[in-house]
């Protein structure tokens, strides 16, 4: 029986590495290529903001509803499958669509699908991993950014063979792909829906903080993301063929610093890690303004290959250390989706005009300003996520 059960949790992490591959790689294979593709159809930086802050009015409305949804019927795993159909749907729209108005929908449905999905997904790793009783967090999600880096490499050899609507139909694919290894997940949730008085449980003021980081820190680095690889193709030379190949250096140089973050994390004090890993990320926005050149931009993209593992693991297990556990999945929805959200749709407009009008040095800089806002509030607030579990369970 005991040989019996340590297969089946082999068999389990397996799948559950599989469906951080290939889900992961479902997003390498386009999302390098969505908003270069959007300009060659002649959307401007500012257009291509304001849909993003579009996608964040709406996604601010559905993912609460569709989590509480979720939660109250305990098909946290049928709402991932949804994102991750909806993704597919998305992706399909790109590939046969031409007119504009599907186009603009195909991009609200990629931005309300994506994060709501990474989030959902994350979160339900990480209680799939607690249940195993191993310290393999990073190791597993290592292997999402392996994913993320080969099919953003295959990215590039398809778009040369079949230009933008192969890419778009082989991210299809892999979404669908996904679907399938999602059953990884429990079909229902094993904790009870929340009542009343249980909904009621006071938070932590450190989760306030957080939040007010969270938000600047999103403002930051949602917003970079957006133009990142236009400013690839249109400042430092890139071909649109070679996207891919530089979306896949990304994913590859994080893929072991993930699996290291298992054992280096636990040496330090969450926020400590926090805060330095979320000043290193402002340092590499900084910088992303000002490099000249093709060689050093691939040692910058070492530089955050060492850094954005710590922040991505250090942000969700703080938000998990200071939750009350029949809180925890709602509050890294507020942390991970509705506060980039609102960033986002606050601010999406104004960052694509800063990227069209003032160019990439103050555009990046701006960047960096508010990863450095968001660093130093918790920093203001170190103490606060101090406040025993008993008297704020949250």
């Amino acid at each position: 029986m005991t040989r019996l059960l340590a297969i089946r949790r082999h068999s389990a992490s397996l799948r559950l590495i599989a469906l951080q591959f290939l889900s992961l790689a479902g997003i390498g294979i386009v999302w390098p290529y969505i908003n270069v593709y959007l300009t060659e159809l002649g959307f401007s930086g500012t257009l291509i903001g304001t849909l993003g802050s579009a996608g964040a009015v709406i996604s601010l409305v559905l993912t609460p509803l569709l989590n509480q949804i979720a939660d109250r019927l305990m098909q946290q795993r049928l709402l991932f499958m949804g994102y991750l159909g909806g993704f597919a749907l998305a992706n399909a729209i790109f590939a046969a669509a031409h007119a504009t108005w599907l186009i603009i929908a195909a991009v609200l449905l990629f931005r309300v699908t994506v994060s709501p999905s990474m989030t959902l997904g994350m979160q339900l790793t990480i209680a799939q991993v607690l249940r195993s009783g191993k310290s393999v967090l990073g190791q597993i999600r290592s292997f999402a950014s392996l994913g993320f880096a080969l099919a953003s490499l295959l990215a590039g050899w398809l778009f040369l063979i079949g230009g933008y609507p192969l890419l778009f139909w082989v991210g299809t694919a892999f979404a669908l792909v996904s679907i399938q290894t999602a059953t990884v997940f429990p079909a229902k949730a094993t904790h009870k829906p929340k009542t009343d008085e249980e909904a009621k449980q006071p938070r932590n003021r450190g989760f306030y903080v957080l939040a007010a980081s969270q938000f600047f820190v999103a403002m930051g680095t949602y917003n970079a993301y957006v133009f990142i690889f236009i400013h690839f193709t249109k400042n430092l030379g890139v071909p649109s063929a070679d996207v891919g190949l530089w979306a896949a250096i990304l994913g590859i140089v994080e893929f072991p610093f993930f699996f290291l973050m298992d054992a280096i994390l636990p040496k330090f004090r969450i926020r400590v890690a926090y805060i330095v890993s979320v000043l290193g990320i402002g340092v590499f926005m900084l910088l992303m303004g000002v490099v000249p050149n093709l060689p050093l931009l691939a040692l910058l993209l070492v530089l955050r290959g060492m850094i954005w593992p710590g922040f991505q693991l250090s942000s969700f297990t703080l938000v998990n250390a200071i939750s009350h556990p029949r809180n925890v999945a709602t509050n890294q929805a507020i942390l991970q989706v509705t506060m980039p959200s609102v960033a986002l749709l606050l601010t999406g407009s104004f960052f694509g005009w800063t990227f069209d009008n003032l160019g990439p040095v103050a555009f990046f800089a701006l960047c960096a300003l508010m990863c450095a806002i968001g660093a130093g509030i918790v920093i203001a607030g170190f103490r606060l996520f101090e406040t025993k579990p008993q008297a704020a369970s949250e």
